[in-house]
């Protein structure tokens, strides 16, 4: 295997060379990378075999250093984030978060306190990992 090899960001378009041993952690990163490719050409034809089955794909834009590809699909990634986020915007959702997590809360206390009352084990004591005394 290269040395160096190529991988390309779908949601940037990057075609960034990067060393091959560093090349599986970008690929599991979850960012939009697919690779590793031999050759910048090799990237490019992947793009074009697959652009018809994923028309969100960005164009390869070129060659670039990994530390500029990386930090431009980070943007990539945050921007999706924030706009996932704006669409909560005017709801409190630290408050929400905050009841759901009472709520999640309450259930288990019953619950466990049931398994105590009646001496049977629940889902919810077996979960807890709670003795039941019997």
């Amino acid at each position: 295997m290269a040395l160096i090899v190529y991988i390309y960001n779908s949601n940037t378009g990057v075609i960034a060379p990067i060393e091959s041993l560093l090349a599986p952690v970008e690929l599991k990163s979850g960012l939009g990378w697919h690779g590793p490719f031999n050759s910048k050409q090799a990237a490019i034809d992947y793009y074009n075999a697959n652009k018809g089955k994923n028309p969100g794909w960005k164009a390869p834009i070129g060659v670039t250093d990994i530390g500029t590809a990386i930090g431009n699909a980070g943007d990539s990634a945050g921007q999706k984030a924030a706009e996932a986020v704006g669409a909560f915007k005017g709801l409190n959702l630290e408050t929400w978060i905050l009841r759901i997590g009472e709520i999640v809360l309450g259930v288990v206390l019953i619950g466990v306190g049931l398994a105590k009352l009646t001496g049977t084990t629940n889902l919810i004591s077996k979960a807890a990992k709670v003795a039941i005394p019997g």
